[in-house]
């Protein structure tokens, strides 16, 4: 036996480093979903977290608690291991490689290596370390690996359109503050403190005879099954068939809408009532079902009735309404439209917060409402961070939210509109960043969101028709819409914009519009004067360029009267003043689109006492510390060229373009063009003594108040 089957324990790096592994012609296509991409980057970004420390050298990552990827099964052949099971884990993980292999390209700090490990040169063809014998992959990977656009519209192999969809999933939901000083080191922790055992059979009828044993004989009861069988132990024998049919009835239910539902709809629903901080939080997101069991005391299951009503009146009515809110989260449902918003940006955390605010018995008319509000204030919060460079993501505010769940439970609608209207309040991003606002190598699917969203709004105020989805999720066979630069990539058709400043303007927020792609490709490379009657053809947001636009237009006509908008058409010329204007016009658009009473939501004019910071203040700190005074200077050098940077009253780096950012990293990112950057090794401050010093040389003394002072004293 020990001849047939070999069992080894493998990093990613040993993973990926021998010739590739191969599939078979039966292998089923590449199918994970958004969802389960997004469950891997949470658990892994996660679990790294918990060990990082800015006081950390990449030495110590060796020391890093290890992370279990499962096992995979393979069979050799021909002297090339063959998947028969985790090639779709192993696939992610690869994608995963090949996104942080670009994220990373150019940094000071980049860790080699991992072309080696994505693939390998066979006699100058790429050969990726997980491929198929068809080459199918090959179209989708190469255009990933080079930075380049894949026409997923014109791709018929769905396998090879998910993996770039699976991709761009990735790209939206890594965590912002891991993709600066933090991305050396996860990159290490992710080659050598992740680790899988591959289970190897010596021939594939072997292997597929383990993957079987291993899938198809009962040895993997899911927590599902294992809750469902301590809670059926729990009830009187007389309820026993009527637990079970609702249980299976509601389970099957939410499966139906989306695989996995089922699961989520627990860990939600436990959490938003039944949590009582972060270690329960925890407890119930990696085995539920052993969680109920340590606390069923607490939440009455040790009764047979309250057992019993647990399900039949708590679950059956929690799991219909989440029923609800899934169909909510892949259709734009009338009153629950933030729902979708905010699933469309994988903001996941709005399911346990809405579960949290509803009693049992609410009728359709409370639910509608208390989700609304929930979803709404959200919505708000995501916009206003997209526009300040801030991180919304799963493990940014997962704490933050689960607190609050616990706050609002069951609270009625009329509270809850005032309380989330103090959330609101708090929250110190606001609008006033669309002045500056631009399109970054790391923002582009933000700003495609904005630009959606507002001209979606301006379409819904005029009755024309479109909707967002319209704009976002294009139907088969139809042109998906892009980003549009109202200005050609041709500093000729501008002479009278230096060239440093030329690549400014022309990505800053208001000289952007979206157009179908296929528009967008033709005519995106000519002058202005030859765009814009083209633009005529489009939706309102584009043909407000025109000055046709505004005649016989009475809906848009009175659009503009009615909020006092600043549209204005430029007819002959779409110059800098032009930019700024349509940048100023762009800020008008998000406060309304983003307007916090259109969802009920009632803010008071001033901040509660008590409101809490969410972002990373490490700037901050050392501002209000006194550490890094107000107004100082901040240079950084590449590739020759100094680019400047100044220390606002707020506690924000503003750089020469205008745009201010509150973390040191995505300032330097934005300046130098790249999609991360450690900032904190690029800005210099100004010493006592003129010489330039690190930043983060004033970071890592902080806890040396007087040595500090002393660097920066004037």
């Amino acid at each position: 036996m020990r001849d047939q089957i070999v069992s080894t324990t493998m990093t990613i790096r040993t993973t990926f480093s021998g010739q590739g592994y191969g599939l078979d012609s039966y292998q089923r296509e590449y199918a994970w979903t958004e969802k389960q991409v997004e469950d891997l980057v949470n658990d892994l970004t996660s679990r790294f977290s918990r060990e990082w420390s800015p006081k950390h050298e990449l030495p110590d990552v060796a020391s890093y608690a290890p992370y279990f990827l499962g096992p995979v099964i393979t069979s050799s052949r021909g002297g090339i291991p063959y998947l028969i099971d985790g090639q779709q884990r192993l696939t992610t993980v690869m994608l995963l490689l090949i996104w942080l292999r670009r994220t990373q390209e150019g940094r000071d700090d980049a860790v080699s290596g991992l072309d080696s490990l994505i693939y390998s040169d066979q006699f100058g063809k790429k050969k990726f370390a997980i491929d198929d014998d068809r080459s199918e992959r090959a179209r989708s990977l190469l255009p990933l690996l080079n930075g380049l656009d894949f026409d997923e519209a014109s791709e018929q192999s769905s396998s090879v359109r998910n993996l770039w969809n699976r991709f761009a999933d990735i790209e939206r939901l890594f965590p912002e503050d891991l993709r600066d000083e933090e991305l050396p080191f996860f990159i290490y922790w992710l080659l050598d403190r992740v680790a899988i055992v591959d289970i190897s059979a010596k021939d594939s009828s072997l292997a597929l005879e383990i993957f079987e044993t291993m899938n198809d004989r009962g040895l993997r009861l899911t927590s599902l099954d294992m809750l469902k069988s301590f809670l059926l132990g729990k009830v009187a024998v007389a309820d026993r068939d009527d637990v079970n049919k609702v249980w299976r009835r509601r389970l099957t239910d939410l499966a139906d809408i989306d695989t996995g539902a089922n699961s989520a709809f627990l860990k939600a629903w436990l959490r938003a009532k039944y949590s009582s901080g972060s270690e329960d939080d925890t407890s119930i997101g990696s085995a539920f079902d052993k969680w109920v069991r340590n606390a069923s005391a607490r939440m009455d299951l040790d009764r047979p009735a309250g057992a019993r009503d647990f399900v039949l009146r708590d679950m059956d009515y929690m799991a219909g309404r989440y029923c609800e809110l899934l169909s909510a989260t892949q259709e734009l449902r009338t009153g629950l439209e933030p729902v979708f918003y905010n699933a469309f940006n994988s903001v996941t955390l709005q399911m346990p917060l809405i579960l949290a605010t509803l009693s049992v018995g609410d009728d359709d008319a409370t639910f509608r409402r208390k989700a609304r509000l929930v979803a709404g204030y959200l919505d708000v919060f995501v916009a206003r961070s997209m526009v300040n460079a801030h991180d919304f993501r799963y493990r940014s505010l997962e704490h933050r939210l689960f607190a609050l769940a616990r706050e609002i439970r069951g609270m009625d609608a009329d509270a809850l509109s005032l309380r989330l209207g103090e959330e609101v309040a708090a929250i110190t991003d606001s609008f006033d960043a669309v002045s500056t606002f631009a399109l970054r190598s790391r923002n582009r699917t933000y700003v495609k969101y904005l630009l959606s969203r507002m001209a979606a709004w301006i379409d819904a105020e005029c009755q024309t028709g479109y909707t967002f989805a319209d704009y976002t999720r294009s139907a088969k066979g139809q042109q998906p819409f892009e980003i549009e630069h109202i200005w050609a990539d041709k500093h000729a058709y501008q002479p009278d914009v230096p060239r440093r400043r030329f690549s400014d303007l022309r990505n800053r927020f208001g000289a952007l519009l979206l157009l179908p792609k296929d528009f967008n490709a033709s005519f995106g490379d000519k002058p202005y004067a030859a765009k814009l009657p083209l633009y005529m053809g489009h939706h309102l947001l584009a043909r407000s360029l025109h000055p046709d636009c505004y005649a016989n237009n009475p809906n848009f006509l009175r659009l503009i009267d009615r909020h006092q908008l600043p549209f204005q058409a430029f007819p002959d010329a779409f110059d800098a003043e032009a930019i700024e204007h349509r940048q100023a016009l762009y800020r008008s658009l998000c406060e309304l689109v983003w307007d916090p009473a259109q969802y009920g939501l009632v803010v008071p004019t001033s901040a509660p006492q008590s409101a809490r910071a969410r972002f990373s203040r490490s700037l901050r700190r050392l501002v209000e510390a006194g550490h890094v005074p107000v107004g100082s200077q901040l240079t950084g050098t590449y590739g020759g060229t100094e680019y400047k940077a100044e220390v606002t009253s707020e506690a924000k780096i503003r750089v020469e373009t205008g745009e201010e950012f509150e973390a040191v990293s995505p300032a330097a990112a934005a300046v130098l063009g790249k999609p991360s950057w450690n900032g904190w090794t690029f800005w210099h401050l100004a010493a006592a003594d003129g010489s330039l010093v690190l930043l983060d040389h004033f970071r890592q003394a902080a806890t040396e108040p007087e040595s500090v002072s002393a660097d920066l004293a004037a």
